[in-house]
């Protein structure tokens, strides 16, 4: 499995692991009434915090696993599955943002355009994500 391979299953795992328990907890909070501007902010800050933690354990495990010198640069395969997977992504950010920024701000409250741009955010991620996954395991060859 390559590294970039690697990254992109820990990463897809920290999405949904991190941001999944900020919706359901932000859902769930939201039906009881009893959430706050400090709450909103804790739980998601915790969730950033919490996987950018994951990343950063992630690529130091990654720097200790590498030869002393060795540099790990994309080649062309590589490049070519991150642009196809960035151009997936995009597509879908970007009908995303439309409906967010186009149809939600005539019948949704500040927090459920904020919540639904981080859901739109975080699942072109996990769509891009995807993607590398897909690609790698069936061997493209562009």
């Amino acid at each position: 499995m390559s590294e970039r391979e690697q990254f992109s299953w820990v990463w897809l795992g920290a999405l949904i692991v991190f941001y999944g328990a900020y919706f359901v907890v932000i859902t769930v909070l939201e039906a009881a009434g009893e959430i706050g501007l400090v709450t909103r902010l804790g739980l998601l800050t915790a969730a950033a915090a919490a996987s950018g933690l994951v990343l950063a354990i992630s690529a130091l495990v990654a720097l200790s696993r590498r030869e002393p010198g060795e540099r790990v640069t994309p080649d062309e395969r590589d490049r070519a599955i991150q642009r196809q997977a960035r151009s997936l992504a995009y597509g879908v950010l970007l009908v995303g943002m439309i409906f967010v920024g186009c149809v939600m701000p005539f019948e949704a409250t500040p927090w459920e355009i904020a919540n639904a741009t981080i859901f739109v955010i975080v699942f072109a991620e996990t769509v891009s994500c995807g993607a590398v996954i897909a690609a790698y395991r069936r061997s493209w060859r562009g």
